[in-house]
């Protein structure tokens, strides 16, 4: 690999997630919510979910996952947008390039988005950078957008940990369970799961959290820090 990751401007957070793999418990199973790869801009958001991966982004997400640790099985999980499964195929090639155990396991079964008409109405000026991306977030947390638009964040988020935790429930110890989304969704699970805001500089492609479950709560790794974490009131395990 040619090293993509420390080239670009967003490749930090990438490289703390691959660090962090190191910091792991062996012998318990680890799940990864990650944003997708770079991709092209969008220059009409409602056109948003056509929009591809970049060359040097599909390039970033294989170093992604020759990097990753072998010793795992991994599973890539993605969003229905073809951005968000390039991702996942890439990196899962970057995994078997070094003969390590992967596959892709398809599509979560997950939307936000309810309409589409209205959806391109809530977002009506939006532009492609972190602050449009945050002021979009934070109407759809703070139930300013309405629940027959986009789900519920909430609801949302609780989805979203069931889907989590009834794959963990098919995995084994060495399962590595990595989900690939989008900058919104981790926002909505690092706040709804863990209760932390979004950073000053949004998330970066390829940016997101590891993350490992026992009866007693949750260890978090998220870019440079690892805190341990209580389950919301509403978690089952």
């Amino acid at each position: 690999m040619t090293g993509v990751l420390r080239s670009v401007d967003w490749g930090g957070p990438a490289l703390a997630l691959l660090r962090h793999c190191e910091d792991l418990n062996a012998d318990r199973p680890a799940v990864m919510h990650i944003r997708h790869t770079e991709r092209h801009f969008i220059g009409d958001i409602g056109d948003g979910h056509n929009i591809l991966s970049t060359a040097a982004g599909r390039e970033a997400a294989r170093e992604f996952g020759s990097r990753l640790p072998l010793g795992r099985r991994y599973r890539f999980i993605h969003s229905y947008y073809k951005r968000a499964r390039e991702t996942a195929e890439d990196i899962n090639d970057g995994v078997s390039m070094r003969g390590g155990e992967s596959e892709i396991a398809g599509a979560m079964d997950l939307a936000s988005i309810l309409d589409h008409n209205g959806y391109e109405s809530y977002v009506t000026g939006y532009t492609d950078n972190e602050m449009s991306a945050r002021s979009f977030f934070y109407k759809w947390v703070s139930g300013l957008i309405p629940s027959d638009v986009l789900v519920p964040s909430i609801e949302f988020a609780k989805k979203a940990a069931g889907i989590l935790m009834g794959n963990l429930r098919k995995g084994s110890s060495d399962s590595f369970d990595i989900y690939v989304s989008h900058d919104t969704w981790v926002a909505n699970f690092m706040f709804h799961w863990f209760g932390l805001q979004p950073p000053e500089d949004w998330y970066m492609f390829l940016d997101g959290f590891l993350v490992q479950l026992d009866d007693r709560g949750m260890d978090l790794y998220y870019r440079e820090k690892m805190s341990r974490v209580r389950y919301p009131h509403w978690w089952r395990l």
